[in-house]
């Protein structure tokens, strides 16, 4: 079991760094065009989600000592096309055993292998695949993982390169569907019409199309959902009510400039597709196919007279939607603020006062308030909001007019941990503006003649 764990770790951990293979197929169009598109993404209207089947599998029983079996059942998730081809997505032991038992279990019939290739030679392999072995593979051909998609459309053979972002979120999407992590997906061709030999068997395929043309039914669950509440984002000033400039200020006061940002979470609502356990139920018609071993995969009372007996057969058992919620913080990374005169104060000073007072000039016309004259302190609290401040005292203006008070806010955007430790991105880093404008003041002083009412 360790070793299984570590091979599955270390699949895990290469898909960023490793080739993506897909091996052997035919001259011209490929069948993995009504499935991928060129960029890496999979062509999700196109498809029929078939869920997740378990079926017993003699080739995955481990005998331990004593002479003592344990029955293992293989797992897949399994997507239908248009044509009548079948996508076959094992669970990671389950690939583990196909690995082992090539023929027993059908991984010899698939047309075509495509997925993390570390995984997959992890698993075949094992131990004698050395890094120096897996950058020779990667040298074959093609690094650039645009073009790998398309050539696997295309249908052109041996292709390897590094995994793309796009396919390696498609990667994890299909976890969530699957409920176990996807290392590999395997294509079967003309899965509808020779289902007995594919793995799964026939439970759930669509009849086959008469025009090629099988369009997807309804999904049993809804598709997950994002929503978020907007931003709030403030900057202004807070003190004093009309500041002066500080070259006419006794006390040198300046003003105060306070910076907030309330970021509310993302809300993440996905819903876990779950279907109860077959159950073995008696028929009149004496035409039933009986309840093969073992009884632990029925959720009711087995005994061994039912197997291979024609007055029983397999219920398959409901289907249920679990909604999950989850609740993410948007951390924010970096806070940017400044305080800068405007183009219209800058002429007013440079050529109406200076007609009047030929010493005017301007000063400052730009601060840096975050994080050059303040730094911002915050997080994400326990409801998932993330908020960030900054109190800028005591900013020396000393040029009269209107200042305009900008504000940038980047944040991390958002992941979701799932099945332990694999994050996933949901919403990508963003950057948040906001501005608002203050008045800083002069006092002039004008000469009347003497003798002046």
């Amino acid at each position: 079991m360790k070793t299984i764990r570590f091979l599955l770790l270390i699949s895990f951990l290469a898909a960023l760094v490793v080739p993506t293979q897909a091996a052997q197929a035919d001259e011209g169009d490929s069948p993995w065009g009504d499935f991928l598109n060129p960029d890496g993404s999979i062509a999700w209207d196109q498809l029929t989600d078939l869920g997740t089947v378990s079926e017993p599998a003699d080739w995955m029983d481990i005998t331990l000592p004593g002479g003592l079996v344990i029955d293992l059942d293989a797992t897949y998730h399994r997507y239908q096309t248009p044509t009548g081809n079948i996508v076959v997505l094992p669970s990671p032991a389950t690939l583990f055993f196909m690995a082992m038992n090539p023929v027993e279990s059908g991984l010899t019939s698939a047309e075509s292998m495509l997925g993390n290739g570390a995984s997959i030679l992890a698993m075949l392999v094992g131990p004698s695949l050395t890094s120096d072995q897996l950058a020779q593979l990667v040298s074959q051909g093609y690094t650039d993982p645009a073009e790998f998609f398309q050539a696997v459309i295309d249908g052109r053979e041996d292709i390897w390169s590094i995994i793309n972002r796009n396919f390696f979120f498609e990667i994890m999407i299909m976890s969530f569907d699957s409920g176990f992590l996807v290392n590999a997906l395997l294509l079967y061709l003309n899965g509808v019409a020779d289902c007995e030999s594919i793995p799964g068997g026939c439970a759930g395929l669509l009849a086959d199309c008469e025009d090629g043309n099988c369009l997807p039914e309804t999904p049993i669950c809804p598709a997950p959902t994002i929503t978020q509440a907007p931003a709030t984002l403030t900057i202004q000033k807070v003190a004093p009510e009309n500041p002066l400039v500080v070259g006419q200020d006794p006390e040198k006061r300046g003003a105060d400039i306070q910076a907030q940002a309330s970021i509310p979470p993302v809300i993440f609502t996905w819903y876990e597709q779950i279907q109860d356990p077959p159950t073995c139920e008696s028929t009149n018609s004496g035409n039933g196919n009986g309840c093969p071993s073992p009884g632990r995969r029925y959720d009711n009372n087995w005994d061994q007279s039912m197997e291979n007996n024609p007055n029983y057969e397999v219920v398959d058992g409901e289907i249920h939607c679990i909604e999950h919620v989850e609740v993410l913080p948007e951390a924010i990374t970096e806070v940017q603020a400044n305080a800068q005169l405007s183009p219209e104060s800058r002429y007013w000073i440079l050529n109406d006062l200076a007609s009047k007072y030929y010493e005017a000039y301007i000063h400052q016309p730009r601060f840096n308030l975050v994080p050059e004259m303040a730094q911002m302190s915050g997080g994400c609290g326990g409801n998932g909001v993330c908020t960030a401040e900054a109190q800028v005292l005591n900013v020396p203006f000393a040029d009269p007019g209107t200042f305009n008070l900008r504000m940038w806010v980047n944040t991390a955007g958002t992941f979701f941990n799932w099945n332990g430790g694999v994050s996933i991105p949901i919403t990508q880093p963003r950057v948040l503006f906001t501005e608002d404008a203050m008045q800083v003041y002069v006092t002039l002083v004008t000469l009347l003649p003497a003798g002046a009412p």
